[in-house]
């Protein structure tokens, strides 16, 4: 199939009114797509926190391919991709930046479950998000435990704030995105059966180390590993 190419200049102008994509050489074919993602492993991660220790992470992101949609240009593709890629991978990134938000709220909300049902805290229980966009308490739970914890998580506006926001930003940009988290097919229908907020937000928790050098109570590379778990255990693949 023959893929019709804009002007490079048409792309240099897209890319200036978006300061979140990098500028992009015009180039053909499924290399240069592949060289793109590369720019993502290349950070390494320590878990010692220590002065002298620099935070880095020596496991790469773990991108596989898929079919690449022609019905657009190369150019459109690529402008996509570099987009998609900083919203869902990179600290500066909406869905990022939205997990960032969550972690405050969610620690004061399990300060007073602990303080009411101090039981609930080591129980086998998580978080999803309805297509309402409600907050449900899910897992090994009884109906009690279940009715308590729902009314807890919907009285925190922040924390239903932030995992809606979460929502609407991964489905809005995870189109563009085929690799990493796009490998998988996830939208409206079945969002509340992939993600786990409360297992999200545990696992992803920056060290002293992480924190004093980038300022996020968040290390989004742990998220990043977290996500990709997730999506690869409730989640179908895309077929080719």
């Amino acid at each position: 199939m023959k893929v019709n190419s804009h002007d490079t200049n048409s792309m240099q102008h897209a890319l200036s009114n978006n300061s979140k994509a990098h500028e992009i050489k015009r180039v053909h074919g499924e290399d240069k797509l592949n060289n793109e993602l590369k720019k993502l492993a290349n950070d390494v991660y320590h878990k010692e926190a220590s002065e002298t220790t620099s935070p880095t992470y020596p496991k790469p992101l773990v991108m596989e391919s898929r079919e690449i949609d022609l019905s657009k240009s190369v150019d459109e593709a690529m402008y996509e991709l570099a987009v998609a890629t900083g919203e869902l991978y990179m600290p500066g990134g909406s869905v990022p930046k939205a997990v960032e938000k969550m972690l405050s709220p969610y620690d004061s909300m399990m300060s007073d479950i602990i303080k009411e049902q101090p039981s609930l805290e080591h129980q086998n229980w998580g978080i999803a998000i309805n297509r309402s966009g409600e907050l449900e308490a899910i897992g090994s739970i009884s109906d009690d435990e279940k009715a308590f914890l729902d009314e807890k998580l919907n009285n925190n506006k922040e924390l239903v704030a932030a995992v809606n926001e979460f929502k609407s930003s991964y489905l809005e940009f995870i189109g563009a995105e085929y690799r990493g988290y796009g490998q998988y097919e996830v939208d409206e229908s079945n969002f509340s059966e992939v993600f786990d907020f409360r297992q999200m937000l545990e696992s992803s928790r920056s060290d002293e180390a992480f924190k004093k050098t980038w300022n996020y109570e968040t290390n989004w590379l742990k998220l990043n590993d977290n996500l990709l778990s997730q999506l690869e255990s409730n989640a179908p693949k895309h077929k080719d």
